[in-house]
């Protein structure tokens, strides 16, 4: 369910629910005698499984501001958009199988994210319409283009899509928020820095303005995305801990909305986990963190160049859980990793 992050969007209805499980997508084109709605359309249901899908938010908020209907049924939409996760072979698997539904139903078909963007030469994306994971401000150029029966390809890295472009939200209650795109690692058996490339972050300033525009929407929780949040700011010379006081300053001390920190690996943020637990600690922050360890031998640890050791790992978990009370902290465990 977390492989691929389909963005479902044809006629009547609202945005379905979060990554559901392997569905096309389809978008009905605007009627060229009605006007943009001043208002992108909000989705009422919560979210079925946690994760991150701001890329599809944003997409999905700007075909609607410019007229496109959203629907769960891909066979009511005119054209299908797919937005693909390149972290797991499944996703590309899905991502094919979903493509040779949509050719025997000829139906145009646009794939965005991940796979287009690190592996552009598959023979399953030949005469497809590609977005790249830094184009998606440009999703709606792209659609119009292929009902038209053109094929487009926007795959060159650019500077960071705007905070603020339109957006639909799986649950308008949930902002998820970018803070940063592309990582500083190189592990061995990744391909997201080859699809996101280098780390790229958003300044503080451009990310509180954001915070309190969707404060004063209502939203409740504010969940910070990246591929490594703990690599924050490296690129613009600041760091984790300075946004993540810069954002719980914008929070409404009732708690009334409370924030979640994304997932972060070990190397960036052991010297900063002091700092860290203290904000884990406030009580506008959940206590919970994802960092992944992948192997508890040290040995493949090198071999997948993780950059920490087993031990540093266990200075992360130990730190935090002393730190803060009732700390959660979830991971990921990589089995068979090859020798």
């Amino acid at each position: 369910m977390e492989d691929i992050e389909d963005l479902l969007v044809a006629s009547g209805g609202a945005p379905p629910g979060f990554r559901l499980p392997l569905n096309a997508v389809g978008v009905n084109p605007r009627k060229k005698n009605k006007a943009k709605p001043s208002k992108v359309s909000q989705m009422n249901d919560p979210p079925k499984i946690p994760g991150t899908q701001s890329d599809s938010e944003y997409m999905a908020g700007q075909l609607s501001a410019f007229g496109y209907a959203i629907s769960d049924n891909p066979e009511e939409g005119d054209l299908w958009l797919i937005n693909t996760c390149t972290v797991k072979n499944p996703s590309q698997s899905a991502m094919n199988t979903l493509i040779t539904k949509c050719k025997s139903a000829k139906k145009p078909l646009v794939v965005a994210g991940c796979v287009p963007q690190g592996s552009r030469d598959l023979k399953e994306l030949e005469g497809v319409s590609i977005v790249g994971v830094q184009q998606i401000d440009r999703v709606v150029e792209v659609v119009e283009e292929t009902l038209k029966g053109h094929e487009v390809r926007l795959l060159n890295r650019k500077t960071l899509p705007a905070l603020d472009l339109p957006k639909v939200r799986k649950n308008k209650f949930v902002e998820i928020l970018p803070i940063n795109v592309g990582c500083l690692g190189a592990c061995t058996y990744c391909k997201t820095k080859h699809a996101r490339g280098h780390l790229g972050s958003y300044t503080v300033d451009s990310l509180v303005e954001r915070v309190k525009t969707v404060i004063a929407d209502g939203v409740r929780e504010i969940w910070l995305s990246s591929e490594d949040t703990g690599a924050y700011g490296r690129d613009i010379g600041v760091n984790l801990p300075i946004l993540l006081n810069a954002i719980v300053a914008e929070l409404p001390p009732d708690g009334s909305t409370m924030l979640r920190i994304g997932m972060t690996n070990p190397p960036f943020i052991l010297e900063h986990l002091k700092e860290i637990a203290a904000v884990l600690c406030h009580p506008c922050v959940y206590s919970f963190l994802h960092v992944p360890v992948q192997s508890g031998s040290d040995a493949v640890l090198t071999a997948m160049n993780r950059e920490y050791t087993v031990s540093e790992f266990r200075t992360v978990v130990d730190t935090l859980t002393e730190l803060v009370p009732g700390m959660q902290i979830a991971t990921d465990i990589i089995c068979g990793f090859p020798g």
